[in-house]
């Protein structure tokens, strides 16, 4: 048996070392699939279907609506808003101070520069200043 491989030097390389750090990179994790977490993520997001409102609960958020004109003050308001990227969407509550109504395109317009249709209206309640 040859005992010379005992004695022989390392082999050394003609490329210099590589710093840890570039080293470390190398076993770094491989996303494949980008986006692909966030996808799932997004179609585990649930939302909510509008319900449709009965005849008498149009009424009373029209009559509701009228009051809060008349004395231009704060409101709690329950709208649908409609989902940017799925069907359907959810509801929001929010306290509200009243500014305007644009009847043409039946939309409320409050001082927090926001406003909603009054069809996405669930619930209104006029609040005392």
């Amino acid at each position: 048996m040859d005992e010379r491989w005992y004695t022989m030097d390392r082999p050394k390389s003609k490329y210099p070392k590589m710093s840890m750090s570039d080293r470390a990179a190398q076993f770094a994790p491989f996303a494949a699939l980008t986006g692909h977490k966030e996808a799932i993520l997004e179609q585990q997001r649930l939302t909510q279907t509008k319900r449709i409102l009965s005849n008498e609960e149009k009424l009373r958020i029209n009559e509701k609506i009228i009051e809060l004109m008349n004395l231009k003050s704060k409101c709690r308001i329950t709208y649908f808003e409609k989902d940017k990227t799925k069907s359907g969407g959810q509801y929001i509550q929010n306290v509200l101070s009243f500014k305007r109504l644009d009847e043409l395109n039946k939309t409320l317009f409050f001082k927090e520069n926001m406003q909603i249709q009054i069809d996405d209206i669930v619930d209104i309640e006029v609040l005392e200043q």
